[in-house]
């Protein structure tokens, strides 16, 4: 038979456990919006700065060849500044899931362990018999937070592979505006 006082204890762990993986959750989140937030204004100062400056470029332009000219030169700053807003907006993407993985993988473990810890407390005071079902309950909790770490790892992996493509693309949109604003000097 099953203590009424273990599994009233057993009911607070849980629930104390659920509050702190709740409040990590909710800090973390709170922490990447914070950074996210702040990485938004950055941007936004650095693009009307470069606007402002490119405009006043151009309003001094004397002749339509000087004024593409100057246009065609906007082309690659502009471009850093988009590349470079994408690159961090991807490091707080990646360091986020990171965080919120570790805090649920330590989350799913410590379950595990309390879980395991209550069935061998069910286990010497369960009837004969009873320890297939028991050792059946065991693995399927070690199932299942092996599952946890592969789905975990298979999203770290797909993270990884947007990282690596915003890397190529930035390379790619830094290649092509340097290769057209070759083209345009030249014209000009």
């Amino acid at each position: 038979m099953i203590s009424p006082d273990l599994l009233s204890s057993a009911a607070r762990t849980h629930l104390a456990s659920q509050l702190g993986f709740a409040t990590s959750m909710t800090e973390s989140m709170i922490e990447a919006m914070e950074k996210l937030m702040g990485h938004n204004l950055q941007a936004a100062r650095a693009s009307l700065d470069m606007t402002l400056g490119s405009a006043q470029q151009m309003m001094g332009t004397k002749d339509p060849q000087d004024f593409l000219s100057v246009s065609s030169s906007q082309v690659q700053p502009h471009a850093d500044i988009v590349m470079t807003y994408v690159r961090h907006l991807s490091s707080i993407a990646s360091d986020t899931h990171k965080q919120l993985a570790r805090i649920t993988q330590d989350k799913v473990n410590e379950s595990s362990r309390e879980i395991v810890s209550m069935l061998d407390g069910l286990g010497s005071s369960a009837p004969e018999g009873s320890q297939n079902s028991i050792s059946l309950l065991r693995a399927a909790i070690d199932n299942a937070a092996t599952g946890y770490s592969q789905m975990t790892q298979t999203t770290q992996d797909a993270i990884d592979q947007l990282e690596s493509g915003i890397c190529a693309a930035s390379t790619q949109l830094t290649t092509m505006t340097t290769k057209s604003n070759g083209r345009a000097k030249k014209s000009v």
